[in-house]
């Protein structure tokens, strides 16, 4: 496989040891990311992208929406709902009227935790708390019969209690460790692609193409912002465009992380439920 990111033991990201995770917190981390409860149980019937938001900074859908629209893609939002209407570290997060958009639009919004915290720091009641604040977030914003299927760590960061909880719950779940997803891939943890300034430059996209037709593998394209800001959490807007563009004269087809699985889901006669 052509160089994705730097692999690295599994530890908790930079963002994390600000945050003071405990040697608990590592040490869980640790296990869960080697302990796999559910795995991809097919080999996909050709290669497949999913592009992914995290957090949704508002220039996620402000400037990322039309570039996906013009190229006839459907994302994967993830959003906390205490971020809605927030400022953080100077950028707009998504507002309450850019879910009805992103919604009507036909991208899939999933979940990331109400209050975006990490797991490492949660007891399995305060995570499981957690993902019902956002289910009634997002059923107040979509609809009483609304369920997101899918679910991304905040951070990248999960615990042994999350990764439980995200079985039981989830149709999948999503970290941040680089890499493509294939079969016996851990489904509760499903690898990613990074787009932001800080990771990307180290991504040989053409060759990612190659790999994810060639292997029949599902890459999951990881971003936060959408703009030139230079921040080192966004995607400028060119580099989006490049690989969606890539990835459709490859042959690979875009669809949102529930639509994947549901495909993954029809292969073995499981239902929507895989």
């Amino acid at each position: 496989m052509s160089s994705i990111a730097r692999e690295a033991a599994p530890e908790p990201t930079t963002n994390a040891a600000m945050r003071r995770i405990s040697l608990a917190g590592r040490l869980s981390f640790a296990i869960a990311a080697r302990v796999a409860f559910r795995k991809l149980p097919v080999v996909p019937d050709q290669g497949y992208l999913s592009i992914t938001f995290d957090d949704i900074p508002r220039s996620a859908w402000r400037e990322g929406g039309p570039i996906l629209w013009r190229c006839g893609v459907r994302a994967t939002y993830y959003l906390s709902g205490d971020l809605c209407g927030k400022t953080i570290e100077g950028r707009a997060q998504y507002r309450r009227s850019d879910i009805d958009e992103i919604f009507a639009a036909g991208h899939e919004l999933g979940s990331h935790l109400f209050h975006h915290r990490s797991t490492l720091n949660l007891r399995p009641g305060e995570i499981r708390n957690e993902i019902s604040l956002n289910d009634s977030f997002l059923r107040e914003a979509l609809g009483s019969k609304f369920c997101a299927g899918s679910f991304a760590y905040p951070y990248g960061e999960v615990s042994v209690a999350a990764k439980i909880l995200a079985s039981r719950r989830f149709s999948s779940a999503r970290g941040v460790r680089p890499g493509l997803n294939q079969q016996l891939t851990d489904r509760d943890l499903l690898r990613v692609l990074p787009a932001d300034n800080i990771f990307a430059a180290e991504i040989d996209w053409t060759a990612i193409f190659e790999d994810i037709s060639r292997q029949k593998a599902w890459g999951i394209v990881l971003a936060h912002g959408v703009d030139d800001s230079g921040h080192d959490y966004s995607c400028p807007p060119a580099r989006l465009e490049a690989i969606l563009a890539g990835a459709q004269a490859g042959g690979v087809s875009i669809l949102p992380v529930r639509d994947v699985m549901q495909r993954l889901a029809g292969r073995v006669g499981l239902g929507s439920d895989l």
